[in-house]
């Protein structure tokens, strides 16, 4: 089975096409026209700081969390994505569009919380954000976040009762000042001190986003998030956080 589409880079602005194939053995990789490929894996991480990137020592790859999220929230477990450029283009900054373009694809498991984490885990640096996860019956995200607008706090759950579109519409954000730098304004959600630019799906859904975000970035352990018996808890966490406590399950499972 061979899937693709064509969508403008954010970073470029070119062009850039996204293959889908089937590889040989079970995993997801991502793949090049140098022919160069990797596996989803922490170590193959570059970056965290605003995006996610993944790369080996030929090719490096932005923004892979959104679309890594919806192959986990379909329950994929094989697939190549063979990318004809430097980023995985946003679309509307939401994991949406990939969502809707790899649903019928045939290698899908049905998932069940099966392992168990058997202690508490927490990552966290010197701004005061933190991300936990402890021991829980199935999977569960929560994220403390505060409003970029008017810096209130409010708390936002998810999980799979939820429905995984819930969480794969929720469109990224950037202050109107950044996405004008970068040419985004109009494209993207953008937020100045009046509010959103546009109207919002649901009135969490900046938090829903910073889910999406770890739950995409907490697939780079290769296992499927929703396998996890475990609760993770977001203090105001980014991808940087995210990746570390990847890196922390990876030791374990």
């Amino acid at each position: 089975m061979l899937l693709q589409t064509e969508l403008e880079g954010a970073l470029t602005k070119k062009p850039i096409c996204v293959q889908f194939k089937e590889p040989d053995t079970e995993g997801i990789f991502f793949s090049f026209a140098d022919k160069s490929r990797f596996q989803v894996h922490t170590q193959n991480i570059l970056s965290a700081n605003r995006n996610t990137v993944l790369g080996n020592e030929n090719n490096s790859l932005c923004f892979v969390e959104h679309l890594l999220a919806a192959v986990n929230l379909l329950g994929i477990n094989k697939l190549e994505i063979l990318v004809h450029g430097s980023e995985i283009p946003l679309a509307d900054g939401s994991a949406a569009i990939w969502l809707d373009l790899l649903k019928d694809w045939p290698h899908k498991e049905t998932i069940e919380p099966s392992l168990e984490l058997k202690e508490n885990l927490c990552v966290s640096d010197n701004s005061g954000r933190a991300i936990f996860a402890y021991p829980a019956e199935d999977f569960k995200l929560t994220y403390l976040f505060e409003s970029p607008i008017n810096k209130a706090k409010t708390w936002t759950t998810w999980n799979l009762n939820a429905g995984i579109e819930v969480l794969a519409k929720a469109r990224t954000f950037a202050s109107e000042e950044e996405h004008q730098l970068l040419g985004l304004k109009g494209k993207m959600l953008s937020y100045n001190s009046d509010g959103f630019d546009l109207p919002l799906y649901s009135e969490d859904e900046p938090a829903l986003h910073k889910l999406l975000d770890l739950f995409g970035d907490l697939s780079l352990t290769g296992i499927n998030p929703l396998k996890i018996k475990a609760h993770f808890v977001s203090l105001k966490g980014g991808h940087a956080l995210n990746t570390q406590m990847a890196k922390a399950l990876q030791k374990i499972f």
